[in-house]
């Protein structure tokens, strides 16, 4: 019991006198710098919110291969497809609904080009869940909407 209250004092001094970099207050985490495969997996992944009723995602996103973390973050169902506004057609497409606060994670081949990202699911789209993007070749300027 004594070494658990040391342990317990000693980490709660550490906290304390831990420090901060107060260019994180009230703003996102800086991403910090790793050699694991798996965090620079996550540095190239797109997250896409899907939510009542709006999407959330960068507006240009890098061509060729992409890795999307989708979330649900609704009380509702959603899905996601991408319309290539070219042709006018369905390039990719979730399988199936994600359920509220599902998360999924998926990789697809996107060609350079204008699209429009839509969530059809229950007249979705008619309330204004879509959201057109770019797929340009080469490092993206990126950008969010929401």
């Amino acid at each position: 019991m004594a070494v658990f209250a040391c342990t317990l004092a000693l980490g709660s001094l550490l906290t304390a006198c831990g420090g901060s970099d107060d260019s994180q207050v009230g703003g996102p985490p800086v991403p910090q710098a790793s050699t694991t495969a798996e965090a620079d997996a996550a540095q190239d992944t797109v997250e896409v919110i899907l939510d009542e009723f709006w999407i959330g995602m960068p507006l240009v996103l890098p061509a060729g291969r992409t890795v999307l973390r989708l979330k649900s973050q609704g009380f509702e169902e959603h899905n996601l497809l991408f319309v290539r506004k070219q042709a006018d057609s369905v390039v990719w497409e979730t399988e199936g609904r994600l359920n509220p606060f599902e998360s999924r994670i998926v990789t697809l081949d996107l060609e350079p080009g204008a699209y429009t990202a839509v969530c059809d699911f229950s007249g979705h789209e008619g309330r204004g869940m879509f959201l057109d993007f770019t797929v340009e070749a080469g490092p993206s300027a990126g950008g969010v909407a929401r």
